[in-house]
């Protein structure tokens, strides 16, 4: 019946002929009751519709199960891959997330943040938006329960964080384009104030130098955040007149507006142009030539950002304490496919 009073644990205890304590120790899983009686609880509980109270139990057991996933930008699909397994494994380990996009705006993910602390869920994993706002890292650092960021750091916070490897993931970029011939190669990137972009130019330009090859500075087209903005970009490069023979797009915004201006200057790949870009998207098999990539470990990241997360939960403590904080970095991988070729002599 809809609209009548919630069933209570004393009505499920009476149709299913045993105490209340029995009722409690079967449905919270806290004690050994026999097959035969858990049966008889769980067909009773399911006749009458009736589930724990999650908030108090909460109260008496101190956790939530509820872990709150503060998310920078839904529309990005290397994101949604890691929300995906994040989730999957967190249900396995028995909690439920709550997720939060933030859309890269500062003053939502603050918002978020005070809606999770509101909720007492039992940890917070951060994919923190690019810029910050005002007490973000004071905020973070004094989390009353375990948090974690992942895939961008915050610099000075004393906070567990799981991360790439972003400078080796630009040297993988440079040595396999050198390994090809070359030389005259142009790389489209976010602002070298943020850490990633930063890091995979870094790591590109070390990458060529260690080769003995000298990165053009002309050729680097700075703080691109958009698609659009990779697709001017892209065309700028396209028009000048020494063009280059290949280019790197260091997120997967920038190189869907590498192919759209390719597709609109009908230029060949790899033949004319050689292109790579990052991370492992459904469209990277699919188009023709397939996409080369550097792949970030987006499965290997949820398994380590939850697996560190619940051993600080499990532990009791509501950050890193005497131990220091832990910054995981794991290592990306080239994934080679037909939008990359030797130089044309």
């Amino acid at each position: 019946m809809s609209g009548g009073p919630l069933p209570t644990i004393h009505e499920v205890a009476r149709l299913a002929g045993v105490s209340v304590a029995t009722v409690s120790k079967t449905l919270n899983r806290s004690g050994k009751v026999s097959a035969l009686l858990q049966e008889r609880v769980n067909a009773a509980a399911q006749k009458l519709g009736y589930a724990p109270h999650a908030s108090a139990r909460s109260l008496r057991s101190g956790a939530t199960r509820i872990l709150g996933l503060l998310v920078a930008d839904l529309a990005n699909p290397y994101f949604l891959k890691l929300v995906e397994s994040i989730e999957r494994l967190s249900s396995a380990a028995g909690y439920s997330v709550i997720l939060c996009n933030s859309a890269e705006d500062p003053e939502r993910e603050e918002r978020h943040l005070a809606m999770l602390l509101s909720q007492r869920a039992d940890g917070a994993i951060v994919i923190p938006t690019r810029r910050g706002w005002s007490g973000r890292q004071a905020a973070l650092a004094n989390l009353p329960m375990p948090g974690i960021l992942v895939d961008r750091r915050i610099e000075g916070l004393d906070l567990d964080s799981v991360t790439t490897d972003n400078v080796a993931l630009g040297r993988l970029a440079a040595e396999h384009l050198d390994d090809l011939g070359h030389r005259r190669i142009a790389v489209i990137m976010g602002s070298p104030e943020h850490q990633i972009a930063r890091h995979r130019l870094d790591g590109f330009r070390s990458g060529l130098a260690a080769r003995g090859v000298t990165l053009d500075e002309r050729l680097i087209e700075k703080d691109n955040f958009s698609e659009a903005a990779g697709h001017a970009a892209a065309l700028r490069l396209l028009a000048h007149a020494e063009r280059p023979t290949a280019v790197f797009a260091t997120n997967n915004h920038l190189a869907l507006g590498l192919l759209r201006a390719i597709t609109e200057r009908n230029v060949s790949i790899p033949d004319e142009l050689s292109i790579i870009a990052v991370d492992e998207l459904p469209w990277a098999g699919l188009v023709r030539p397939g996409m080369t990539v550097v792949t970030q470990p987006s499965e290997a990241i949820a398994e380590t950002t939850v697996s560190t997360l619940l051993s600080r939960i499990t532990e009791g403590r509501s950050g890193p304490g005497e131990d220091e904080a832990k910054s995981i970095q794991l290592q990306p991988a080239l994934v080679v496919r037909g939008s990359t070729a030797p130089m044309r002599k």
